[in-house]
């Protein structure tokens, strides 16, 4: 299974000067550990780069999307959806977990099984923009639920028509 986890504001913010744009928030960090734990993580070399990411992420198998090979991780390259899908093969008792940037998010576009999101409430000041619009079209909330604080909502979106099964 491959599946996206990624956050916005309500305009599809995601980032600003290399990080989140939103002051740190527990019930996201919680929300993010809980899914990704024991399973496989995929980011882009920009998401690596954030000085927020722990590194090394315990618990979690972690590749980054780059053709530099950064410290603490394995890096693939090439075509991004083929190298994924080929994670999945290798990884068949694991979730793929596919959290940002932007930029590698709509390059994977049509191989995720399902979309987790935390949509935040407000906008902040942003760099990185994804138009959620586009890229939730085809899909279909399927649950929802938000911490005490209201602070943010968690939404599961699944894919309509579901995925094209395609061998690597």
């Amino acid at each position: 299974m491959i599946n996206a986890l990624f956050a916005v504001d309500q305009y599809g913010g995601m980032g600003f000067n290399g990080t989140l744009p939103w002051p740190h928030n527990a019930d996201d960090l919680a929300n993010f550990k809980r899914l990704t734990t024991d399973h496989v993580v995929v980011m882009g070399r920009k998401t690596w780069d954030d000085p927020k990411m722990p590194k090394p992420l315990v618990g979690r198998t972690v590749y980054v999307a780059t053709n530099n090979p950064v410290y603490m991780a394995a890096t693939i390259k090439g075509d991004i959806k083929t190298e994924i899908l080929r994670l999945e093969q290798l990884h068949q008792d694991k979730t793929i977990w596919v959290i940002g940037g932007a930029a590698l998010l709509e390059q994977c576009d049509g191989i995720f099984d399902r979309l987790y999101l935390t949509h935040f409430k407000g906008t902040y000041k942003i760099d990185v923009k994804m138009n959620m619009k586009s890229f939730l079209s085809g899909w279909s909330p399927i649950t929802a639920s938000a911490p005490a604080n209201n602070s943010c909502t968690f939404v599961v979106y699944e894919n309509l028509f579901g995925r094209i099964k395609t061998r690597t």
